[in-house]
């Protein structure tokens, strides 16, 4: 019987390291930016921007802004300014089915990632190493 529930515990170690190797493999088809339009979120009225890029930074307190509206076909770039590497995805957590153009992957330190935005909808997204770290998007 002991034999059988370690065998058991391997296995679910085994593929959920597979499904682990799946998701960062999928996240590095994502370029980071080379020098991407950063412009502001959304106006006084909260308003979507009609700017091609908006910004959302990542720091050791969290996502900032902590929800944002944008335009369908907008880019949203993420940078991290955080002391360690994230990975953006979309809700929920450990799945992240919601929008999978919110499954933007690891960003190292000091990086940028954009990725734009055309599925339209109200959207959670979070950092997968700290899942307590979430943002919101609405998509118009």
């Amino acid at each position: 019987m002991k034999k059988l529930v370690v065998g058991l515990v391997a296995v679910v170690v085994i593929v959920g390291l597979l499904i682990a190797l799946a998701m960062m493999n999928r996240s590095s088809s994502v370029q980071p930016s080379s020098s991407p339009t950063v412009s502001p979120i959304s106006n006084a009225t909260g308003s979507p921007q009609t700017n091609a890029t908006v910004s959302v930074v990542y720091n050791d307190s969290g996502f900032s802004p902590a929800q944002t509206k944008v335009n369908a076909g907008q880019s949203i770039t993420f940078t991290n300014r955080s002391s360690e590497q994230i990975q953006v995805d979309s809700d929920p957590h450990p799945i992240h089915t919601d929008d999978p153009e919110l499954n933007v992957g690891v960003i190292a330190a000091g990086q940028s990632k954009t990725v734009t935005l055309t599925k339209k909808g109200d959207f959670g997204f979070h950092n997968h190493l700290n899942p307590s770290m979430k943002a919101r998007v609405t998509i118009q």
